[in-house]
């Protein structure tokens, strides 16, 4: 029984481990960023967002280690990695 938690107690430190290394995202001007969702063990994030002109709508779209920009339309965002 020690062993199976030893490996729950590393797989939650390995979780919160990655969520501290949190992303910047800059939203392009009409957008507001209303959040960030960290997805599973790895370096997924999925990024929630609005457009000024329709608030009640709720996008979103999911980055990755790799990621350093994504295109909405003609509108860019960017993404720094620590």
């Amino acid at each position: 029984m020690g062993f199976l938690k030893d490996i729950l107690i590393g797989g939650a430190a390995w979780k919160a481990l990655k969520r501290s290394d949190r992303p910047g995202v800059y939203a392009p001007p009409g957008y507001t960023l209303l959040g960030m969702q960290h997805i599973g063990l790895g370096s997924q994030w999925k990024i929630i967002y609005c457009k000024n002109d329709f608030p009640n709508v709720k996008l979103n779209f999911t980055i990755g280690r790799n990621s350093s920009g994504m295109h909405t339309g003609a509108d860019k965002w960017q993404i720094q990695w620590d």
